[in-house]
C-alpha cells in the first residue's frame, strides 16, 4: 500500500512540475484564458496608446510650433570607460550615450557604424579634463561636440539629431 501511495504522489509531483514548466517557460502552448499576462506588452501598449491620443489631440488644429521636435528614435550605445586627460591623479569617465535618430533605417545604419562612432567619441573624450566636465555647460558644451563630431565620422550631418547622456560618472 506504501509504494501505491509513494507512486501516486511522485506522479502529482511530476505532472505539477510539467504544468508549471509549461506555464513559465513555453506561456504561448497554454490556452489564451490561463495564460500569464505579459506586463511589459501590457505596458507598451498603454504607453503607445496614450502617444497616439496625445499626438491625434496635438494634431487637431495646431500647427507643429518652431520648438518642437520631429519623432526620434533613440540608438543606444555601449558603455564608455576613458582615461581623462590631465595631470595628477588618473581620472576616469564612466558614460553611457544614445543618439537620437530619424527612424528604425537610420537606426541600423548606427550600428553598421558603431565601430567609427566609438573610436571618435573615444578618442574625443580622452581629450577632456574632468574640471570641464563637472559642471552642466561642460556637460551641455561636451554633448555638442559629440553630436558634431559623430555626424562627420559617419560623413552625413544629420544623421544623429541629438546625443543623450543616459549615464555620466567622473571619479
Amino acid at each position: 500500500m506504501k509504494k501505491i501511495i509513494i507512486i501516486v504522489v511522485a506522479v502529482v509531483v511530476l505532472l505539477g512540475g510539467a504544468g508549471a514548466g509549461v506555464y513559465f517557460f513555453k506561456p504561448d502552448l497554454l490556452p489564451a484564458s490561463i495564460r500569464p499576462k505579459d506586463k511589459n506588452a501590457e505596458l507598451a501598449a498603454a504607453a503607445s496608446d496614450g502617444k497616439d491620443a496625445k499626438e491625434g489631440k496635438k494634431d487637431q488644429g495646431k500647427k507643429k510650433d518652431k520648438g518642437e521636435h520631429e519623432k526620434e528614435v533613440g540608438a543606444d550605445l555601449d558603455v564608455f570607460v576613458v582615461n581623462l586627460a590631465g595631470g595628477g591623479a588618473p581620472r576616469y569617465l564612466r558614460t553611457t550615450l544614445s543618439l537620437g535618430v530619424k527612424d528604425e533605417h537610420e537606426k541600423e545604419k548606427i550600428k553598421e557604424l558603431s565601430g567609427k562612432i566609438r573610436d571618435t567619441v573615444i578618442m574625443y573624450l580622452t581629450q577632456r579634463k574632468a574640471e570641464e566636465l563637472t559642471d552642466l555647460e561642460g556637460k551641455n558644451k561636451l554633448r555638442e561636440a559629440l553630436h558634431k563630431q559623430i555626424n562627420e565620422a559617419v560623413g552625413d550631418e544629420k544623421l544623429v539629431t541629438n546625443v543623450y547622456f543616459k549615464e555620466f560618472l567622473i571619479q
